[in-house]
């Protein structure tokens, strides 16, 4: 069994003084002025620039509202840019169109990688971003795991364990939150998208929530590993699959939930839900210094991560204290699924979150799970904020769950 970690932090985006910088590696003559990209002002306007002499069109896209096929100017430099805004306080993707290609924004080498889509991020700071914005406060480190799944017959998955501040030089044993990602996402998502760990500095730090161990595997059954690690821009099939997956499993491609597409239900037996109670769970009890028992153990997931913690709760009440359903929930709920809630409630359920947002595909399947919660009389609650079914949502309800737990 090998092992290795990695530690992580985050790093705001530096802002120089002027329109254009001047970059030349040693010993060699300097480039022509590269432009800055991307300039947010103080009213939190940002102006986006690309050097593009050539292309006859460029366009700017980005995740925020309204920010699809922004046309951009060309100046006599062959300089194109755009002023958009002023922006929300949030971490927003946003890329470029180039004569119909994409292109990233080579003066911004901020990055976020969602399977093999690659954006550029800009993180606007203000109050509604606080909690995920970077800050001088003690900070946990990010390790990069290899464990073994029977279950998934594969003898070594790759995972993201999070450990607080202050662990490796103490021997206090610590409460695990098993955090799911959604479709399309794996390992990488929770630190990268969803900067699950600079949310748990700042919230341990600021006495909010307390110290914990937070597990984020690959949900992917079919995958060893995240696409594109240490095999190049397009990694080899064989590279990143299991050498033998479920074959269920493999043609679903995993357990989804809210407002994904009507498909046959996925069989537990031999899922990813059952190798993450069997495989993951033993792993890290035995690996890191861990509380192992129900109390002191946690999960939640995103979108499809919500539908495998619904999947591996219901399946095995008793084993999690805590549950966190973000963007997820069942569409029709019958006597059989009614009957498995009401044995995770007798297994002794300390809290149950749920949430989605105003304009979440998965809205109505959060509010049906939250609705079942409370007629079983579990301790329960729903938040709903404004948004769509992506990343804006999920690092609000992490603040907002990882604050709950283990008190």
């Amino acid at each position: 069994m090998k092992r290795f970690a990695l530690s992580m932090t985050a790093a705001a985006l530096l802002m120089l003084p002027a329109a254009y910088s001047q970059q030349a590696a040693p010993g060699r003559a300097a480039t022509a002025p590269r432009p800055v990209s991307p300039e947010i002002h103080g009213d939190r306007t940002v102006t986006f620039r690309l050097a593009a002499p050539k292309a006859n069109e460029v366009t700017l896209n980005g995740s925020w509202e309204g920010a699809r096929d922004i046309k951009m100017s060309k100046d006599d430099n062959g300089i194109w840019s755009v002023t958009v805004g002023p922006l929300g306080a949030q971490l927003w993707g946003y890329w470029f169109l180039v004569d119909g290609v994409k292109a990233l924004d080579p003066g911004n080498g901020e990055t976020q990688r969602d399977g093999s889509r690659i954006d550029n991020l800009l993180m606007i700071s203000g109050p509604e971003s606080d909690l995920w914005d970077f800050k001088d406060v003690p900070h946990g480190t990010i390790q990069i795991v290899w464990y073994p799944s029977p279950t998934l017959k594969e003898d070594r998955r790759r995972m993201y364990v999070y450990t607080p501040p202050g662990y490796e030089a103490s021997q206090t044993r610590y409460p695990v939150l098993y955090l799911l990602h959604g479709g399309g996402g794996d390992e990488d998502a929770w630190v990268t998208m969803g900067r699950a760990n600079v949310i748990l500095d700042n919230l341990i730090a600021a006495g909010k929530a307390k110290p914990m161990i937070v597990v984020m595997p690959n949900g992917n059954a079919t995958q060893t590993v995240s696409q594109g690690y240490a095999y190049g821009p397009t990694p080899a099939r064989q590279a990143v699959q299991a050498p033998a997956p479920p074959p269920l499993q493999a043609a679903a491609g995993g357990v989804r939930g809210g407002g994904a597409p009507a498909r046959a239900p996925q069989p537990y037996a031999g899922s990813y839900p059952e190798s993450l109670v069997k495989d993951v769970i033993p792993f890290v009890e035995k690996t890191f210094r861990v509380v192992a028992n129900k109390d002191n153990r946690a999960i939640a997931g995103l979108s499809m991560g919500g539908g495998h913690t619904l999947a591996a709760t219901n399946n095995n009440p008793g084993v999690f204290g805590y549950i966190g359903v973000f963007s997820s929930g069942p569409r029709t709920v019958d006597e059989a699924y009614e009957k498995q809630l009401e044995a995770v409630k007798a297994g002794g359920v300390k809290f149950y979150w749920t949430g989605a947002g105003t304009t979440d595909m998965a809205r109505e399947g959060t509010m049906n799970l939250h609705s079942l919660l409370e007629k079983q009389g579990f301790k329960t609650s729903y938040k709903e904020i404004p948004g769509s079914h992506y990343w804006f949502l999920w690092r609000d309800f992490l603040g907002d769950f990882g604050s709950i737990l283990f008190r």
